[in-house]
């Protein structure tokens, strides 16, 4: 008698479809689409953005983002629908990070590592955002889950889900493929199979061919690109990482410097759990099956792609340790849910169920929060770009500052001047601008002496006090 099929509702795959259909709708529910783009969102699609000039795209960037984003930001410069967009990718990365676990992992496993990682407000809120951390987030896992079938099975499409898994890490973030593919490589060498060490090898070399093409292009070479990438991050060296990323945990998006104080350390408890569930997970699958199984390698892949964060970069932001949470809740699963075979008992599956459900409610109220804070400060700074564009600050337009925003910029469509900068000229750029080019200040500081004689323009006040200003002038205006 052959063995009974089962429905399409039980196989894994139709269930982790469902998982990634119900992290989309979430997002689609709960965040709100309207939302300004911000710094680095603006620099990503400035590039490709028609009628935008392009942002300063720093040395440790890459386009990777900024292809994801192209086929939308190609067609219109509206918030809302760069986030619809951002996040039905988001739903096709969530489901493609975990399809190789759901040949790796028992059914129950594979759903809670989804769900405790889709469920976290940092996955939540960057489905909807023009960042790169949480695709490479789906490409750590993907990679390390397809490096994990081809040792076993040793079939083409495993192979070819592992080279293109890193190449597309290193397109997004070159430096976080480098420590992705020290673990693979690691595992490939002492399982003596080197073809996997190869194509993980290739893929590094793959994805990080664009950028070492622009930094022949742009920075001289790569050596000084990446020296500059450094720089512009304020090198890289041992610090306190790690204590910047607890200090983070639940807000605020970035700390640089991170001098907030510790706050009450409970409710960012999940931080330092997550790992050493992983690491109980690891060892508990170890012992149930003598050698190197998946959740090991899990989570040898998850610290890996944290070390940087933690132990090398002096300031945090809760974006930086995606990759690591998308591979460590797959231990932690595992030892959530305990050995193959073995029955929770009613009470500790309750009890287990309630801390679950209580740690969900706790991450998508502060989601919101979290979500809505930055609406309001986004709308209201866009706000205030509008009205400047209404006294006329509108294409051909720069905007001049010492550290302007390109959010700002974006909004406005008018590119930049750092004064700065000893290598610009406002003289020289107005010199050699069109007669219709505006020039603009928008601050809430005293403004420098190069902008003496400008159109004085109070666009926000606060008890009758100027709290936004903006100084403009025309080319060959009387000063």
């Amino acid at each position: 008698m052959s063995p009974p099929r089962s429905r399409p509702a039980d196989r894994p795959v139709v269930l982790l479809a469902c998982a990634a259909a119900v992290y989309v709708v979430a997002q689609l529910v709960v965040l709100p689409y309207g939302m300004p783009l911000e710094w680095d969102e603006a620099v990503y699609t400035s590039q490709v953005a028609p009628g935008v000039p392009d942002a300063v795209f720093s040395a440790p960037r890459a386009r990777g983002i900024v292809w994801l984003v192209a086929p939308v930001a190609y067609v219109t410069r509206d918030p809302a629908a760069i986030r619809l967009w951002m996040t039905l990718l988001s739903g096709l990365g969530f489901f493609l990070a975990f399809l190789p676990w759901a040949f790796l992992l028992r059914r129950g496993v594979l759903l809670l590592s989804a769900g405790l990682f889709g469920g976290l407000w940092v996955t939540l809120l960057y489905g909807t955002q023009v960042m790169p951390n949480l695709y490479v987030a789906f490409g750590c896992a993907a990679a390390t889950g397809c490096l994990l079938l081809a040792l076993r099975d040793g079939s083409a499409k495993a192979y070819l889900g592992l080279g293109a898994s890193v190449a597309a890490v290193a397109v997004l973030r070159p430096g976080d493929a480098l420590w992705l593919a020290l673990p693979l490589a690691a595992v490939s060498l002492l399982g003596r199979r080197v073809k996997p060490a190869a194509v993980t090898s290739a893929g590094v070399a793959a994805g990080f061919l664009p950028w070492v093409i622009e930094a022949y292009v742009s920075y001289g070479d790569p050596l000084s690109r990446w020296r500059q990438a450094g720089e512009v991050q304020g090198g890289l060296s041992l610090a306190p990482g790690f204590l910047h990323q607890f200090k983070t945990a639940n807000g605020p998006l970035f700390c640089r410097p991170c001098l907030i104080p510790p706050e009450d350390p409970w409710p960012a408890a999940w931080w330092v759990i997550l790992p050493i569930l992983a690491v109980a997970g690891a060892v508990l699958a170890r012992r149930a099956a003598p050698g190197t199984p998946a959740t090991a390698v899990a989570a040898v892949t998850g610290f890996s792609v944290a070390v940087p964060y933690l132990l090398l970069v002096d300031y945090g932001a809760p974006r930086f340790l995606l990759p690591a949470y998308a591979l460590l809740v797959i231990p932690a699963a595992e030892c959530l849910l305990g050995p193959p075979g073995r029955r929770l008992r009613r009470p500790v599956a309750g009890l287990l169920a309630a801390a679950l459900l209580a740690h969900t409610a706790f991450q998508v109220s502060l989601l919101v929060d979290l979500a809505y804070q930055q609406h309001r400060g986004r709308s209201y700074l866009a706000g205030v770009v509008k009205d400047m564009t209404e006294l006329g600050v509108r294409p051909p337009c720069t905007l001049v500052d010492e550290l302007v925003d390109p959010a700002v910029a974006f909004v406005a469509r008018c590119d930049t001047l750092n004064l700065a900068d000893p290598g610009n000229s406002l003289d020289g750029r107005m010199a050699a601008a069109e007669p219709e080019r505006v020039f603009a200040l928008l601050t809430k500081q005293p403004p420098p002496e190069a902008v003496a004689g400008w159109e004085r323009h109070v666009l926000r006040e606060n008890d009758g006090e100027p709290v936004w200003v903006a100084y403009l002038t025309r080319k060959d205006a009387p000063q």
